[in-house]
Parts: C-alpha cells; structure tokens; sequence
C-alpha cells in the first residue's frame, strides 16, 4: 500500500520540489520510502512521486517508481495472484530484479498491455508512462478499493491518491463545485466520478483513463464493471450447491489476502462477515490476530459477542477499549484524514480500531462488501414487504398521502423514517425505492437550505434483472466504493495500515450476482447463504441478534461536545460571505435541532463535517 502522485505540465512550470511536495504530502500512505521520477520534452513535462509502505519484498529494490524500457509506473495497491503471472511472465523470457508484485505489474504491461488488467486479482491504482507513445495510463481497480483522483485545467494535468497533492501545487485553483456540494447534502460523500473542486474527477472503478501528454486530450475504458453480471440470467444451480461453490470461492479469497511478508491481522466485530472470515481462515492459521474496538460509552460495544467469537475460534483476540475522550479526538482531524466531505460517523471507530491495530500487524482484513454481494443491507429486506397494492397506488393518492403526513410535524427518529416513506407514496419503483433509502433529504427539502440555481441531475441508475439485483447492482456502483470503501481506505492508511477486502474478489462477485435472489434474501431474512456457511463454521446461538453497525450517538455528541463550533458555523457573516446556504432557513434548521428537534439531524451532521472541511481547505 503506498501514495501516488504527479503531474504533466505542458506550459513546463513545475519544479522538481513541487513535484517533492507531492509526494511528502501523502507520507502518511508511504512512510517506509518516497521516490521521484522526472521527465522533461519539448512539448511537456512530466513527473511521477511514490511514497511506500513495504509489504511485499521489503528491500529497498522493490521502491518506486520502477522503470522497464520505455515504461515507468508508480503503484498503489497489492496484486495477490502475483506469482502465478511471474511464472509466466518468467516462461516468456523476462526476469526479474526483485520479488515485488509492483515489477510483475510492470512486466506485464511490458508483455500484455492493458489486457494484463482481466489477469490481476487484487486492489490497486496505478499510473503507467510510455515514454515511446507519450501516453499516460490511469487505472484504478474493479472495485474502486484504492482511490484515484486527478485534475485537468488547460495546460495542466495533476493526479493522486489523495486530494492532498494538488493543494500543494502552485496552479491548483480550488473552486468548488456546488453540484458536488448538492451531492453530498444528499448522501454524506461525494459520488464518483465527482470531487469537491471544479475540474477534479476521481478515476471511476473499473477504467482505465489514457491521456495523450502532448495534448492532455484523454479516453476512457472501461475494463470491467457489476453491471454484466446482474443483467446476465439467474444461474440454474441448487442451494447446497451454490453453498458449496460460494465457500470455496470464498475461502480462496482469504487465503490469497493473506499473502504478505509482514504480520497480518483481522478487524473482527459480531457480525456474520467478519465472523465467517475468521472461521475460515482458522481451519489452516492457528496465529490469526483479531481485533474489535469498543467505546463503550457512546454506545458502542461489540466487544463481548467478538470475544465469544474469537474464543471459539482460539484467535489472538484484541479488545481496544477507548473512552469517549479518544472518540471525540477524532472529530478534528476528519476533514485532514478525508480531504474533502464525509459524514459517515462510522469512519470514527473505524480509524480508531486501524489506530491501535496498526501496533500489532501493518495489514488488516476487513469484510466490507458482504452487504453488497449476500443482500445484507435492511433495505434489500424492505422492499420485497411493501404490499403489491402499495406499490401500484395511483400517484395523486400518494402525492396526497405524503402531504398530509409531511404535515403532522412528527419529531425524532420516528419523523425521520415516516418522511422518507412519505417521498416514497407517489413512486414505489425501485429507483424511487433507493433515492428514498440513500439520500438525506429530497431535492425540495435541500432546495430551502441551500443557494443553487439549478439543481444537479440524479445519479445515473442501473438496471438488474430483477429488484434485488437493481439494488445490489447499485449498492455495488455507488454506496460501496464511495462511501465504504473510502472510509476504510482513508483511516487506514491515515496510520500507515493496510485494509484489504477478502470479500471483494471479482471471480467471486460474479458467481455470486447471479445466484437465485432468494439464495440471498427471500423477504424473510438477508444473508441466507452466507448465515449457512457460518453455522456450519460456528454455532448458530453465537451469532444471533440483530444487525449492528458502528453507530455513533452524534446528535447527543453536537448538541453538548460540538455546539460551540456548529453555532460559529451559523454565524451570518460567515454564511454571507461563504454564500452556500439561505443563512435564515439554515439558522432555523440548527437551532431547532439543538433545541431538541430530531427531525433534521442527518442534514445537522452533514452541515457540521461541511463546515469542518471548508474551515481546513478553503
């Protein structure tokens, strides 16, 4: 796992030292090494930075960038299938200096150009100069596990792992781009291939972006993306059979995770993903390091039901307790670990658990993706309940319906679910099902609080064979990369730890996107075919109880540890001259929520980690 970063310069303005500046802003990615590569034309200059944090082949051979003929490349990520392409790659005729899978990415480029990109298992962003073509490559892996961002602005082209780099460019002009803003009102992150800034694009999971460097003129592929395999026909195949495969596939994915020349831990909570995980793992490793972090005074304590787990399965088992103090901590250095909006709260125990975890080992296993491929979200559950009689009422009957209940006025949390069932009266199509679910607040409800003139258009969303499918599919395209992922990403490597996603191995995926749906969720419960794996690795009693994420007590948290700060956020210079917001609507709105009114507290949040993140970056 590292940093990556550089530029191309077609006016030739910058300097080996911003280029330097570049990279040692992403040290917290990489702090085992930094590399620079500098290349200088008539038309261009180009420059590739790396920061690395040594996992595989720890000597000082394997640093980057590296350079094979006419190619050079930085890379961000790991290729866990490594050693089956260097024995071919070796059978071919090439050899190599080190036993890193950085120079096999670069060998088998050399040999296969992008079609090496269908042989890779693994999680990476990488960039890759041909310097005979004069052409620079931006990939970014299926998933979208490991970020990617760049910036185009007449002459200039800037890219990295972070939004950090190009803040310390001299030419990087942070106008922010009020769509993105809208967007992030509405989901608490800012969805691919957006940013927060103008002319700044994340690299979206699964493309390949080419660049011609005499022109800055770019193309994008797409080399693999979820949509194929929801569309494609359910898969005639028996549940003990499709149990069968799915454990295999599974329990490959793992072991493959695994491979690493430094210790190797597991993020264990009690739930069904981690835990299966773990049992999986401890049929061939009796040395397996779990942790679970806990606070228990926010609410938040797994701690007793992973223990159980981990005593069964005889792991090296952690518990980090941290108190409410240690929680509150993190609240600050958010804006400086996620470099632009993000309200997941979820991101606090998230970074907590990587910041004790990473004294022990230098990668961790986590089970993000399981909601996705096993149907595990309570949305997926949901709406196969809503009655079929429902969900054909003729719209003006809903429209009249939702009215009258947005009318009541209800507060708290009970207000919060029955208005987001009242946008949903007059459309109970799938696409309106999951605009409802995902997003904060409607377009008419943001259109009161925020100045914009017109109002961003809706995500694109994609069509699977059936319901669930649909919403798995876009579970997969948007909430999972940039939400889930880019917490994981960004409080890991926040401390110099590395996650990775056992789940979330292609070959897998698909076999799984096209079981029968009731395999995975039949109306009843979710997970089916995942829960029966794990009881026949633990005992059932074990795992029962609901579902649990990491939930934060945050509205308790702004009305008595935050509330200083969020009403400076509502002082009316301030919103004058920042010129977001309808300073009196937005007043009204935190006020009322720091006198008791729950109704909105989403939205309060959102508004707080905004204003977090503009104070820092702007």
């Amino acid at each position: 796992m590292c940093g990556i970063a550089g530029f191309i310069d077609l006016s030739k303005r910058t300097s080996t030292d911003v280029l330097l500046g570049m990279r040692d802003s992403l040290i917290h990615r990489g702090p085992d090494a930094g590399g620079e590569y500098f290349y200088d034309s008539q038309t261009f200059s180009l420059g590739l930075a790396h920061r690395r944090l040594s996992i595989i082949d720890t000597t000082d051979f394997a640093n980057q960038p590296m350079h094979y003929e006419e190619l050079s490349m930085v890379f961000n990520g790991e290729l866990y299938n490594y050693q089956e392409i260097r024995e071919t790659l070796v059978k071919a005729g090439y050899s190599f200096r080190t036993q890193s899978d950085s120079e096999v990415v670069l060998l088998a480029f050399h040999k296969w150009n992008s079609k090496a990109l269908n042989l890779f298992k693994g999680m990476f962003s990488l960039i890759l100069f041909n310097r005979v073509e004069q052409t620079l490559f931006l990939i970014r892996d299926r998933f979208g596990v490991k970020p990617l961002y760049y910036y185009l602005n007449d002459h200039l082209l800037l890219f990295g792992s972070e939004l950090k780099p190009f803040h310390t460019h001299p030419q990087f002009k942070k106008s922010l781009d009020l769509n993105s803003v809208w967007y992030f009102f509405q989901y608490g992150n800012i969805p691919s291939p957006h940013s927060i800034f103008k002319d700044t694009y994340k690299v979206e999971p699964g493309t390949m972006v080419s660049i011609d460097c005499n022109t800055l003129r770019l193309e994008k592929k797409v080399f693999w993306s979820p949509m194929a395999n929801f569309q494609k026909e359910t898969r005639s195949i028996s549940f003990d059979a499709a149990k069968i495969r799915t454990r295999e596939l599974l329990s490959d994915a793992i072991n493959l995770r695994m491979v690493s020349d430094v210790p190797v831990g597991l993020f264990l909570s009690g739930g069904y993903d981690s835990a299966t995980t773990a049992a999986l793992l401890t049929q061939s490793r009796k040395d397996l390091k779990t942790f679970t972090v806990a606070v228990p005074e926010a609410g938040l304590n797994e701690g007793p039901k992973a223990k159980q787990i981990a005593d069964f399965l005889g792991t090296d088992h952690t518990e980090i307790t941290c108190d409410l103090h240690e929680a509150l901590e993190v609240i600050p250095m958010l804006p400086t670990i996620y470099d632009e909006p993000f309200a997941d709260s979820s991101a606090i125990p998230t970074y907590l658990v990587s910041k004790h975890a990473v004294n022990s080992v230098k990668v961790a296993l986590s089970a993000d993706g399981g909601d996705e491929l096993f149907a595990g979200y309570n949305r997926h559950l949901y709406y196969s309940r809503i009655p079929s009689a429902v969900r054909y009422l003729p719209s003006w009957v809903g429209s009249s319906i939702a009215n009258s209940i947005e009318a009541i006025g209800l507060s708290g949390l009970k207000a919060q679910r029955v208005q987001k069932f009242a946008r949903l009266l007059s459309d109970f199509s799938v696409e309106s099902y999951m605009q409802a679910m995902n997003t904060s607040m409607s377009n008419d409800q943001l259109n009161k609080l925020i100045n914009q003139r017109n109002i961003p258009e809706k995500l694109p969303f994609f069509q699977g064979r059936s319901p669930l499918t649909t919403m798995l599919l876009n579970d997969s395209i948007n909430y999972l990369p940039n939400d889930i992922l880019h917490k994981v990403d960004r409080a890991t490597m926040a401390v110099g730890l590395e996650g990775r996603e056992p789940f979330l191995d292609h070959e897998l995926f698909e076999f799984l996107a096209q079981v029968p749906d009731h395999y995975k969720c039949d109306g009843k419960d979710t997970k089916i075919l995942l829960k029966h794996i794990a009881h026949d690795l633990l005992p059932p009693a074990l795992m029962q109880g609901p579902k649990k994420g990491f939930a934060i007590p945050i509205s308790a948290w702004m009305r008595e540890y935050l509330k200083s700060e969020l009403l400076d956020f509502i002082e009316p210079r301030f919103l004058k001259e920042q010129g977001i917001f309808k300073a009196p609507e937005l007043e009204r709105e935190v006020k009322s929520f720091l006198n008791g009114t729950d109704t909105n507290s989403l939205f309060i949040w959102y508004y707080f980690s905004f204003q977090s993140w503009y104070k820092q970056w702007m």
